[in-house]
């Protein structure tokens, strides 16, 4: 599975408010729907959705992005503009929770928005990131788990038919804090995942690009660059924003960026 093309003008924008730098006070953005081509959906799909990092709340009622966007996406299958979201797969890469008045250190349970979003699509999978909650216990975690049509991925790979997706939850850093994985052991866990030759991989964090002055972790980039791909590589990621929606990786792996947007994937007609 290959992106062709992402186009470079939203077909919506979903606006909503946001902790302002600092922490004081709020201010006021838009989220950009995008569409983009892919050689080929498996499964029968419409589409594939792929978003992140939701951390804001609508101005209207106060409830978070996450359920806005639902609304917002339910509201353009209507009108023809995306494909029915009953046979579209949705991918969230972390960071959906968030507090208007408050920037660091928010972390929030997020299992009520995966369920929200799985009661509209055909299915949902993806990670968790640094400001997300799936349960105060390993028996919550895995409850929440066993729901129909969830492919929560932490350190582990799954297959939706002829789709084979891989994640890993959170990002790089010590270990006392939610989500965090050291170094080595994130990028074991990366190695041990692509030998099995998934078609997408979710992170959170994700590799920088130099070239393009864009941020993330060189670690993680220098070991997607070691792969010898036999297949098409989909890499998608979150945590920090890219001014643009997608790279290519020295050794052919398509990276995209979805903090702060959402990808709207269908298959070339």
């Amino acid at each position: 599975m290959q992106i062709i093309s992402i186009s470079n003008l939203p077909i919506h924008q979903i606006q909503y408010l946001t902790a302002a730098a600092g922490g004081v006070g709020a201010i006021a953005r838009s989220l950009p729907i995008l569409l983009a081509e892919v050689d080929y959906l498996p499964n029968n799909l419409e589409a594939i959705i792929v978003t992140s990092d939701l951390q804001g709340v609508d101005p209207k009622n106060q409830q978070l992005l996450s359920y806005l966007a639902i609304e917002e996406l339910e509201k353009l299958a209507e009108i023809g503009k995306i494909p029915s979201l009953k046979n579209t797969g949705m991918i969230l890469a972390g960071d959906l929770y968030a507090e208007v008045n408050r920037r660091g250190g928010v972390v929030g349970d997020v299992r009520e928005i995966w369920l929200a979003f799985n009661r509209r699509f055909r299915w949902v999978a993806g990670v968790a990131g640094n400001h997300d909650s799936l349960g105060n216990t390993p028996l919550q975690v895995q409850s929440f788990q066993q729901h129909r049509n969830i492919y929560y991925l932490d350190g582990e790979i799954k297959s939706n038919g002829e789709l084979s997706l891989a994640g890993i939850s959170g990002i790089i850093g010590k270990k006392g804090k939610p989500f965090r994985r050291p170094e080595k052991e994130f990028l074991k866990i990366i190695r041990l995942l692509l030998k099995q030759s998934p078609d997408i991989l979710i992170l959170h964090e994700g590799p920088n690009d130099p070239q393009g002055n864009l941020v993330g972790q060189e670690s993680i980039r220098r070991e997607l660059e070691k792969i010898n791909l036999t297949n098409d590589l989909l890499v998608i990621c979150g945590h920090s924003y890219w001014k643009v929606p997608m790279i290519v990786l020295e050794n052919g792996i398509q990276v995209i960026k979805v903090d702060g947007r959402a990808i709207v994937i269908q298959a070339k007609k």
